[in-house]
């Protein structure tokens, strides 16, 4: 099939049967558009005998797992789980959205929105007035954007690297993208993103964030690779003089991020004074600060976002009061990979993609039932970085050996590097010493969890069925 040549992705029409089809096909042909191939869709159940080609249009069937048509729910996970992976890839798709029941017009509109499909997929409408009167084919202009059609759009920007599907499956990775695309959204509120070390804090803030909040310059401060001595300067900037060295002026990274964001990856690495300048610029609505050596004050119009690999206990206990106090009015925690285990499936995906482009690997992850169960059984506490690491080893195994044998050799080399996390240490779940002291250990963290994962410590005590009072007191 040549770059000018299309797909059509099409119900069947079971009242008007392959009529429709060739209505559509003759109409796309007027408008000089030219359809190579038909994906011909059917809900599991519906009898018809089709032709291999229509208008020269080569057809392939697909059947879909759908009882009730007429289910929106049903059609759209039929649809999401079984079309949509067929057809990422075309760059040239066409969909007439007529055939079908209401809810499969409605599912083809909603994915549209979204931006699931390719960016150049166009829309077509085919209605027969009356049976006196000729075929129509009009174009369907939706113009609905979505969160969801703008970070998908930037993941196509950013490619081959991978990305989280924002629509997510797991509840927990749900809820955080939706408070993400919420909290975003207010301008000027300092916004911070907790997660595991590999849950993908950085990429998600750099892919996201950006589109999000409608700003296109993004400033990346990896927070602990700033020299203490010098970070004041690297950050607010200098005059020629301030210092020894200070041999001409330095706008500094806030300058730099006007009219952007500020990212401050791993802020609890800030140098102290860092930490009180940062402060004082916070908490001026004007974002007014002074560069070192400087009485002159500049001020900066940036959206700040920072990130964090700790816990919200143990990051409040490394920042200020002050400090942590104006970043955390909005707070994103991203949950790690073993919570989301219905996302796995689809990560895995994305990181082998990304990961393994030698030439003589297979396109997908190979589809090996060991794979999936020790992905599903593992703590996973590297989350991204284990798949990476697991994808590595699969490739390293790969050439000279079938895709089992690859896949059985690999889990064995990539188990052996495991490097245990604290998280997966039974000390550091039960703790140390007799029960009762484990068992106090134990409430403790659970009670830090729930408030970390639930926001506060009312939806913690919800979550877990019990009074707020005795949930504060476990935390301490």
């Amino acid at each position: 099939m040549t770059t000018n040549e299309a797909t059509l992705l099409t119900w069947h029409s079971k009242n008007h049967g392959i009529q429709v089809l060739e209505d559509t096909l003759r109409l796309l042909r007027r408008k000089r558009k030219s359809i190579a191939r038909v994906l011909y869709l059917s809900p599991h159940g519906e009898e018809f005998q089709p032709p291999a080609e229509v208008h020269g249009a080569h057809l392939e069937y697909l059947t879909l797992d759908i009882q009730d048509p007429s289910d929106h729910a049903e059609v759209y996970r039929a649809v999401s789980e079984t079309v949509l992976p067929r057809v990422r890839s075309i760059p040239n798709l066409h969909i007439n959205v007529s055939p079908g029941t209401p809810a499969m017009h409605c599912v083809w509109l909603i994915l549209h929105a979204g931006g699931a499909f390719p960016k150049s997929t166009r829309l077509w409408s085919s209605q027969r007035p009356a049976p006196d009167r000729d075929t129509r084919l009009n174009p369907v202009d939706v113009p609905v954007s979505t969160y969801l059609a703008e970070i998908r759009h930037q993941a196509r920007l950013q490619a081959p690297d991978a990305q989280y599907d924002p629509e997510a499956r797991s509840e927990p990775r749900r809820r955080a993208f939706e408070d993400l695309y919420r909290f975003a959204s207010i301008p000027h509120a300092p916004l911070l993103i907790l997660g595991e070390r590999g849950t993908g804090k950085t990429r998600l803030v750099e892919s996201w964030i950006p589109r999000l909040k409608r700003r296109e310059k993004i400033v990346v401060v990896p927070c602990g690779t700033l020299d203490s001595s010098l970070a004041e300067s690297e950050l607010f900037g200098h005059v020629k003089g301030a210092f020894t060295g200070a041999e001409k002026d330095r706008d500094g990274l806030l300058a730099n991020a006007d009219g952007g964001i500020l990212f401050l990856d791993e802020v609890q690495d800030l140098p102290m004074g860092v930490k009180r300048n940062l402060i004082r610029f916070l908490q001026d609505r004007r974002r007014r600060y002074r560069r070192v050596g400087s009485d002159e004050e500049y001020s900066v119009d940036v959206e700040v976002v920072c990130a964090s690999n700790l816990s919200l206990p143990d990051l409040a206990g490394r920042l200020a009061p002050d400090l942590f106090d104006r970043l955390s009015h909005f707070l994103v925690t991203i949950p790690p990979l073993r919570q989301c285990r219905e996302d796995l499936e689809a990560d895995w995906e994305r990181v082998w993609q990304e990961t393994c482009t030698e030439a003589g690997l297979p396109e997908k992850p190979p589809d090996s039932p060991s794979v999936l169960r020790a992905l599903k059984a593992d703590p996973l506490s590297g989350n991204l970085r284990d798949l990476q690491r697991l994808a590595l080893h699969i490739a390293a195994w790969w050439h000279g050996n079938t895709p089992e044998q690859a896949c059985h050799e690999a889990l064995k080399s990539w188990r052996r590097s495991h490097i245990p996390h604290a998280a997966d240490s039974d000390d550091s779940i039960w703790g140390t010493g007799s029960r009762n002291e484990r068992i106090r250990n134990f409430k403790r963290l659970l009670a830090r969890r729930f408030k970390q994962e639930h926001g506060s410590w009312a939806a913690a005590a919800k979550a877990l069925d019990c009074d707020e009072r005795t949930l504060r007191a476990d935390a301490r």
